[in-house]
């Protein structure tokens, strides 16, 4: 996902027969986890309160890593329901 996605912002976006070529990364796998939010409730809260610590209150998030559809749709419910609440508080102090 990664190698296709820097051939496309910020590489030479090269497309083959409609699909994205994968570029080679010099990112190790240690540097990748650091930079993924991928991880249980508390770690989550605690990762994005250093974002929301800094003004930053919206969140991008890519859901569409081959998992099945309910798979997909019961990690957005969670997001909603357990760590978007913690923020809206965070935001209305503020």
């Amino acid at each position: 996902y990664y190698k296709s996605f820097d051939n496309v912002f910020g590489g030479p976006g090269i497309v083959d027969k409609g699909v994205i070529r994968p570029l080679p990364r010099t990112q190790t796998l240690e540097e990748l986890s650091s930079n993924l939010l991928l991880c249980g409730k508390q770690e989550m809260i605690d990762r994005l309160s250093v974002y929301a610590e800094l003004g930053i209150d919206e969140v991008l998030t890519t859901s569409n890593f081959g998992q099945d559809e309910q798979m997909t749709l019961d990690m957005m419910s969670r997001f909603a329901e357990e760590i978007m609440p913690h923020f809206k508080a965070r935001r209305k102090a503020a």
